[in-house]
């Protein structure tokens, strides 16, 4: 029996429920604040992409690095002089920034075509978020990636579940940040 649960499958079941909880405190942030974002016609078009957007690109970049460090052309000594590094964080923040404005398009469009609204500061609110998000989660997943590995536990097996619930967290976080500014101003 106990062979069946290795250190990887128990670093992964602990990092799964981590994750879970965090999943619920996003969506309980959500749901707190869900009158005023009730408010952003097209706000719910945006939503879903968004919230997968962060989980897939930082996903993708914590596991790339994951494997350059498990294979060594990743030093973890020199984590921002490697190109590897440098390369896959620029393309993790312009693609996020890339699928974002399609996601506010999106939105814009779908607000004038099907409910005659015209509603431009969609646009600006996912912009706006995304580059919270990224400011925030790129580097965290970065910083947890070569954490784990300095400490010699797998980033694969964790990075996962902890990207998918910090991106939650911060996705809903940025998002509600971006609200608030752009429908006071």
């Amino acid at each position: 029996m106990k062979n069946l649960f290795d250190s990887d499958f128990s670093q992964t079941l602990y990092w799964q429920v981590i994750a879970i909880i965090g999943g619920l405190f996003a969506g309980s942030l959500l749901a707190i604040y869900t009158n005023q974002i009730l408010l952003i016609p097209g706000i719910f078009i945006i939503l879903p992409g968004f919230l997968d957007m962060r989980g897939n690109i930082g996903g993708s970049l914590t596991s790339r690095l994951s494997s350059g460090l498990l294979v060594g052309v990743i030093s973890p000594r020199k984590m921002w002089k490697s190109r590897i590094v440098r390369g896959n964080t620029l393309a993790s923040f312009f693609s996020a920034v890339i699928i974002s404005l399609i996601l506010g398009l999106t939105a814009f469009f779908v607000n004038y075509v099907i409910f005659g609204v015209v509603f431009f500061n969609i646009i600006f609110i996912a912009l706006f978020a995304v580059i919270i998000a990224n400011v925030i989660e790129i580097p965290l997943a970065i910083f947890l990636t070569f954490h784990f590995f300095k400490k010699g536990v797998n980033p694969d097996n964790v990075m996962g579940p902890i990207v998918a619930m910090t991106g939650d967290v911060v996705s809903i976080f940025s998002l509600l940040i971006s609200i608030l500014i752009l429908t006071i101003i």
